[in-house]
């Protein structure tokens, strides 16, 4: 993607999420999937688009988009897991969405390295 591409991407993206929180999600859905298709591997603009989905109740949407992030590679798939744990519940998937927020839950504790203070 060249310089050009990439501030368009920014561009619509910043449009998208700018009608998405003021309301108007079908006007915020279009720039946003402008954007997608102008940086198709772009994780930022696919999880707003994939937030967006789920807020319209779009949860098969939300899941593929998901499901494409996660092929990205292994360092999103903590993130994604409550995402996608949003994007079951809003299916009607309630235990596997109660399973995929425990499983992200288990991981992220076991992830967050704190050290006790003093130490």
């Amino acid at each position: 993607m060249n310089f050009s591409e990439r501030e368009s991407a920014e561009y619509l993206h910043t449009l998208g999420r700018l009608y998405w929180r003021a309301g108007n999600l079908d006007r915020g859905l279009v720039f946003l999937l402008l954007a997608a298709r102008v940086a198709p591997d772009d994780v930022a603009i696919l999880k707003t688009l994939a937030v967006v989905f789920i807020e319209q109740g779009a949860a098969a949407r939300a899941l593929t988009t998901i499901d494409r992030i996660a092929g990205l590679g292994e360092e999103f798939q903590l993130e994604l897991a409550a995402l996608e744990s949003r994007a079951l519940w809003t299916a009607g998937q309630y235990q596997e969405a109660r399973d995929t927020f425990s499983d992200f839950m288990t991981k992220r504790s076991a992830s967050s390295t704190t050290t006790p203070v003093g130490s």
